[in-house]
């Protein structure tokens, strides 16, 4: 599990009949743990790499450590046109465009002192990707005053991006008689990503200002593609979520 760590956002709109936005988001965070007593690498590379040394019977570890971070870098571009179902319920279906790159890293040491004996492992998964984004944005105004106006909001997207992904697993051996380089032979992939995301919070309209405040979840669909000893591939989801807080301007 990764701690809280903030993010921004960023862009700018055109509003009319039809109105446009695009924007980028920025999001870094990192996270470690560390565990003693017989361990074992669990990454593919780090079980490669022990067959280099005749010594390494039993093949455990005094202690180990494990760092992951992920860098998420997204651009998004979207078209739309409000309607009035009712009076107070505006609703924007939003057409656009979605493009950016996450790369995330997985570093694994693994130590014995009692024979000077170490693992260190490096792993990257790496994506980019571009495609058609659709989405449907909710506004249910409750409360319109002559100088503010609040509404809660409930906005949905989905985006499907013809992506390419670049797997490195580099694993270095360091023994009192052998020193060694594992490659874990892992071609490049290429298909689609799906994802998914929703907001909901409170919007608030004041003057030419207005700021929002909710909830907002991205689900990326089979997003890390690495190999482990234990499983083999893995296709697990990259979910990012928490707190979201937007300032904005119009003139």
């Amino acid at each position: 599990d990764f701690d809280f760590e903030s993010g921004f956002r960023a862009g700018v709109g055109l509003e009319g009949p039809w109105d446009a936005k695009s924007y980028y988001t920025r999001f870094h965070t990192a996270t470690s743990d560390s565990a003693s007593g017989n361990l074992t690498p669990a990454f593919m590379g780090g079980k490669m790499a022990l067959s280099d040394d005749p010594a390494s019977s039993p093949p455990y570890f005094d202690s180990g450590q494990v760092r992951s971070v992920i860098d998420y870098n997204m651009v998004d571009c979207d078209f739309g046109r409000q309607f009035n179902p009712l009076p107070s319920l505006q609703m924007r279906p939003i057409f656009g465009l979605r493009a950016g790159w996450i790369d995330q890293t997985f570093d694994a040491e693994f130590h014995d002192v009692s024979v000077s004996k170490s693992i260190r492992e490096h792993i990257q998964n790496d994506f980019w990707g571009i495609g058609p984004k659709i989405g449907l944005e909710n506004a249910w105004t409750v409360w319109d005053g002559e100088a503010c106006r609040i509404h809660c909001v409930a906005n949905f997207y989905t985006a499907y991006l013809l992506g390419h992904w670049s797997i490195r697993d580099v694993t270095h051996l360091t023994a009192p008689q052998v020193q060694s380089e594992r490659v874990v032979p892992i071609n490049d992939r290429d298909f689609g990503a799906l994802t998914f995301q929703a907001v909901v919070g409170v919007h608030l309209e004041y003057g030419c200002w207005s700021a929002m405040a909710g909830y907002e979840i991205n689900d990326w669909l089979n997003q890390c593609q690495i190999f482990d000893d234990a499983t083999g591939p893995h296709n697990n989801d990259l979910l990012l979520q928490g707190l979201v807080v937007n300032v904005g301007c119009r003139f």
